[in-house]
């Protein structure tokens, strides 16, 4: 039971953090558009994160039917690329922001604050068949995915 309410807990978290990603970038001073009243949030990027920002989409927009909020999902790099550009008022990630394109956030005058909002769990499972690997390390691991 211990469990349950701390996932539960964690869930709770992160869907206020959302939230308050969501009305902080809606109370922003977003150029061309009324920073008090605003009709469209755009969010994108990690397909991970998508669930979340989908259903804390929904929850506002009960409370604020006029505001429209597209929630893609163009991955980490993509949703960063966008971000970065301004194309976008949300990014959602599974990694923090690379310095290359915070860089290019800066030099298109594009601010941002940095939550966490949930932790990813990953688990490594091998074929009883493996003939090759007994052990690797988290950095081996980390080798194989990295980009």
């Amino acid at each position: 039971m211990r469990m349950k309410t701390k996932r539960y807990s964690e869930t709770v978290l992160s869907l206020v953090s959302i939230l308050m990603v969501a009305v902080i970038a809606a109370c922003g001073g977003a150029e061309g558009g009324s920073s008090e009243d605003p009709s469209e949030i755009v969010i994108d990027g990690s397909s991970t994160v998508f669930p979340i920002s989908q259903a804390v989409a929904e929850e506002f927009r009960r409370e604020h039917s006029h505001v429209q909020i597209p929630v893609g999902i163009s991955g980490t790099g993509g949703g960063f690329k966008r971000f970065v550009e301004d194309e976008t008022d949300i990014s959602n990630a599974s990694r923090p922001i690379k310095e290359s394109e915070a860089a290019l956030a800066e030099q298109n005058g594009v601010s941002f604050t940095q939550f966490v909002i949930a932790y990813d769990g990953l688990s490594v499972v091998l074929n009883k068949s493996n003939d090759f690997a007994e052990c690797l390390t988290t950095a081996e691991l980390k080798m194989i995915w990295e980009p």
